[in-house]
């Protein structure tokens, strides 16, 4: 439903163009980072820094206003 609603609103794709750089693993091939991240369930969010330092989570699915309102967490602060 992410990557195919929420995904979809320009309001979420502008945000994420703006801020981040997305990175998708897929649960199969990429176990070794789910184990690596404790992710315990689909979808999984994880906004990083720089450096690697996970910065906020989001579980779950979420309309594009309160997915918005997650990525606005991790947006460093100007």
């Amino acid at each position: 439903m992410m990557e195919t609603g929420t995904f979809l609103t320009g309001a979420v794709r502008d945000m994420i163009d703006k801020y981040f750089i997305p990175l998708k693993y897929e649960s199969g091939p990429d176990a070794e980072q789910f184990l690596r991240f404790g992710i315990r369930g689909t979808p999984t969010f994880i906004f990083l820094d720089s450096e690697g330092n996970e910065i906020h989570r989001v579980v779950g699915f979420h309309s594009p206003d309160d997915f918005i309102k997650e990525m606005r967490k991790a947006v460093p602060q100007e």
